[in-house]
């Protein structure tokens, strides 16, 4: 695997005007958290149960990091809300961007121009604990089902599988109605499609800060190639929800 490494220093930020450094920095750590939550995501979701207690702990697991991503990419429209168009630099960095950043920013603003998956699931599930959310989750409990806890001496390893059960229901019962079997693929369509677009966006923003202010050229920043050797095979990996741990660690 092959990294292009540039290195900044604060001088050559000073350059750049305070509202578009502050999008830049911004839209920067955004994109990393984009990229951290995504992967772990889409590498909860493939882990393969064998058991039901094993396929319980990974939807649990999978569909935490999903609406902890929900929110981070409504947070992420916002971001671009305040920080580019109401700061106007929209209309200064828009009729730069090249046909691909275009479409990206056209889609975003389509997107949430309507009503959508990710505010539903950020506004709803993602980071508040409601009673009608329970409510509306326990009522579409049929009455034989199972409501599993498993108990460890470990807070890692133990898992109160009813409680997101009925928790996702009601989750799935909001992004579609009716059809909870298609909920999950749907959610992981729409995140990484709205993912995808951000990235576009934020990548077209940092890259036109810099060479607006700092140098046309990023050859000239100093880039170099960065041989990171053989990388692990994504398509290979997948987190599993219980893991051992020795009696004297913290958990």
């Amino acid at each position: 695997m092959k990294l292009h490494h540039i290195t900044l220093r604060k001088k050559q930020l000073d350059l750049i005007p305070e509202k578009e450094r502050t999008l830049l920095v911004l839209s920067a750590h955004a994109a990393n958290e984009l990229s951290v939550l995504m992967k772990l995501f889409v590498l909860c979701a493939r882990h393969n149960g064998k058991t039901e207690m094993e396929r319980e702990a990974i939807n649990a697991q999978a569909m935490a990091i999903g609406r902890i991503l929900t929110g981070k990419l409504y947070e992420c429209w916002k971001l671009l809300c305040s920080a580019f168009f109401r700061t106007q630099l929209s209309k200064i960095y828009e009729p730069k961007f090249d046909e691909e950043g275009k479409v990206a920013l056209k889609s975003l603003k389509q997107y949430f121009g309507r009503k959508n998956l990710i505010e539903t699931v950020r506004n709803r599930h993602a980071f508040h604990y409601s009673n009608d959310q329970i409510s509306q989750g326990y009522t579409n409990l049929s009455g034989d089902e199972a409501l599993n806890i498993y108990l460890s001496k470990t807070n890692t390893n133990t898992l109160f599988a009813f409680a997101d059960k009925i928790a996702n229901y009601s989750l799935v019962e909001d992004i579609n109605p009716g059809k909870p079997s298609d909920a999950f693929d749907l959610l992981i369509r729409e995140t990484s499609k709205v993912t995808r677009w951000l990235y576009e966006v934020i990548a077209e923003c940092i890259v036109i800060a810099i060479k607006s202010h700092v140098s046309e050229d990023l050859a000239a920043l100093g880039m170099v190639d960065l041989e990171l050797g053989e990388a692990s095979d994504w398509r290979s990996i997948a987190i599993p929800y219980f893991v051992e741990i020795a009696d004297d660690e913290v958990t």
